[in-house]
């Protein structure tokens, strides 16, 4: 029985350390593993060198896969032996198994004198792990061009390099065609890119950029020192003109004691001595003549239009004797090409006479007062206007004049533009604006106008102006655009204090007559070119041609307008003068018109048109 038993725990024992040490074996080592990875880099290296000394560079690409795994075995131990007899003493250890004691008793048991127990033999069993390659493969991709020669050759170089691995080593050789790439050369890349990115957009683009620069460059080059050192000499004549007003002022007071003196004696001047009078007071007239004295603040716009379609000779002798502050709001009304030319003209000298300056002055002076409109007026209209008429207006130009719509929009405010309003502006209006109000002005507005104001308050304050909109107490449709028009006044005020900015400066701006479908006449100058030196015979030709044609079509006002820009191009042009007479006096301009015939007659001499023309001048007396 007791045999049995030992016999049995032998078997467990056993059992339980073949378990263990199957499972350590089993087990991967990170040693090993890292053994795998080093060997597979060293064999690939060696293998890739060999490749490309035997085929080139480039020409084949080395792949290596291997396997290392760990391989044990067992070695058996010696026995172990141990009799007992009955010579063994109370206190000696007895054993079942080895290093494995009996129970003790306390009485020492009977044992026969011959009779030996032999234990139980127990292997001490050693297990010995090593590392073993278990597989070993090399695979060449390369390129098909190559001959069979070089690679039987590389075949036999790569047995050879790895001939301690023969037993398991095999070579796979894989044709294929290689993408042989061109050498990188840098100018080349970049001319391609160069041309491939030029499309026609960029060009313009690039184009635009030129001219930004180049217009960048001369307003704040030449034209600016130009305009500094203008503005400087106005200056200067402004300074001058106060000195001359305040002299003329001494005189006039002198003047006034005279003719206070002489008042008296009136009576007693002869006809030739008032006659000498007046010719000095003419005289004295002339010496304080200050032309275009009547421009002010209110009516320079009206200024600018007239000016719109004149000569740049003509506006540069103009502003030569405004204000700086008046020269730079009608220089700021014209059209860019004309501004240029005006700049060149006034940068030159040109002689003028007295009669020519007043001339321009009186003419200037009587249609001036006439010219009424523009835009400033048609907007502060429409901004006024309820929103049904201002609608029915602006859905007219549209159609109708889209030109006029365009400026007209530049210009007027309306709140559905709020919209396109900068976040900055946004959050300096919504902290103006009280949270009853502003949810009244944007109830039924279109959910991108609402959004433009609730993204540019806080979280708190748009919680609350979305209670208004939806809870608010109801209100009509006037009360809506009463609190619409309210916002829209704070939002001007706080633009012309400053705080705001959303569109871009409004200049002096006037409308042209093809915008509104009519043309009003420019300034009649006829007077004033029979001293100009500057004679252009081809365009005094097509202008005249052209205005004999309007003038035959019926189209009086447009042919007269030709034949005055044919009298500008060339004042010694004496047809011109014959044809625009004609015109005037068709059109009921007579005094225009004996204007225009008496230059005609001094190139011309003519007894029966100069008895015709006196005549009128007679009439024209008459009626006066």
């Amino acid at each position: 029985m007791k045999n049995r038993w030992i016999s049995i725990t032998l078997i467990v024992l056993l059992f339980a350390y073949c378990r263990l040490s199957m499972g350590e074996t089993s087990t991967p080592d990170p040693v090993v593993l890292s053994q795998e990875r080093r060997m597979k880099t060293d064999a690939e290296r060696q293998a890739q060198g060999i490749c490309d000394s035997i085929f080139g560079k480039e020409k084949s690409s080395v792949l290596v896969n291997l396997e290392l795994g760990l391989e044990s075995s067992q070695k058996g131990g010696t026995a172990f032996n141990r009799t007992m007899d009955s010579t063994s003493g109370l206190g000696d250890e007895n054993y079942i198994l080895p290093w494995v004691p009996a129970p003790k008793s306390v009485t020492k048991e009977e044992v026969p004198k011959d009779a030996s127990v032999e234990s139980q033999e127990a292997k001490q069993t050693v297990v010995d792990v090593k590392t073993v390659l278990r597989r070993f493969d090399i695979t060449v991709v390369h390129d098909e061009s190559l001959s069979d020669a070089r690679i039987t050759l590389c075949k036999e170089t790569l047995k050879s390099a790895f001939q301690r691995y023969s037993k398991i080593l095999k070579l796979y050789f894989q044709p294929t065609a290689f993408v042989h790439e061109e050498g990188f050369n840098p100018k080349e890349t970049v001319k391609k890119n160069l041309f491939t990115s030029l499309t026609l957009r960029n060009f313009f683009l690039l184009f635009l950029l030129f001219l930004a620069l180049w217009l960048l460059k001369f307003f704040f080059g030449p034209l600016a020192n130009f305009m500094k050192d203008y503005i400087e000499n106005l200056r200067e004549q402004q300074k001058s003109r106060v000195e001359m007003e305040n002299k003329s002022q001494n005189e006039n007071d002198t003047e006034t004691e005279g003719e206070e003196s002489l008042e008296g004696n009136e009576g007693d001047l002869t006809p030739e001595q008032i006659a000498e009078l007046e010719a000095q007071e003419a005289a004295m007239m002339e010496e304080k003549f200050e032309p275009f004295n009547y421009i002010l603040d209110e009516n320079v716009k009206q200024l600018a239009y007239l000016l719109h379609h004149e000569e740049p000779w003509v506006v540069a002798l103009v502003i030569s004797y405004l204000s700086p502050e008046h020269a730079y709001k009608v220089m700021e009304a014209l059209p860019a090409d004309l501004q240029a030319k005006v700049a060149l003209e006034t940068a030159m000298y040109r002689q003028t006479s007295l009669d020519q300056v007043r001339a321009i002055n009186d003419d200037i002076r009587e249609k001036i007062d006439f010219v009424v409109g523009g835009l400033e007026k048609l907007v502060g209209i429409l901004e006024s206007s309820d929103r049904f008429s201002r609608d029915n207006i602006l859905e007219y130009l549209k159609n109708e004049k889209p030109g006029l719509y365009e400026k007209v929009r530049e210009r007027i405010l309306l709140f559905e533009d709020i919209v396109n309003f900068p976040n900055v502006a946004m959050q300096i209006l919504v902290r103006e604006l009280k949270t009853e109000e502003l949810g009244r002005a944007i109830r039924g507005a279109s959910p991108e106008l609402q959004q433009k104001f609730l993204e540019n308050m806080s979280q708190g304050a748009a919680s609350l102006l979305k209670e208004e909109i939806e809870y608010g107490r109801p209100a009509t449709n006037d009360q809506i655009e009463e609190e619409r028009r309210k916002i829209l006044e704070l939002i001007k005020q706080m633009e012309a204090d400053g705080k705001i900015s959303f569109r871009t400066k409004e200049g002096v701006s006037a409308l042209s007559g093809d915008e509104i479908g009519s043309e009003t006449p420019p300034l009649n100058m006829n007077s004033i070119l029979a001293g100009s030196t500057q004679r252009k015979p081809e365009e005094a030709q097509e202008a005249y041609q052209a205005g004999l044609g309007a003038m035959e079509a019926g189209n009086l006002e447009e042919g007269i307008q030709y034949l005055e820009k044919c009298v500008q191009s060339d004042p010694e042009f004496s047809d011109g003068f014959q044809a625009l007479g004609t015109g005037y006096y068709n059109a009921g301009r007579f005094e225009d018109a004996v204007k225009a015939f008496d230059q005609y007659l001094e190139k011309v001499p003519n007894a029966e048109l100069q008895a015709w023309v006196d005549q009128v001048r007679a009439n024209l007396s008459a009626a006066a």
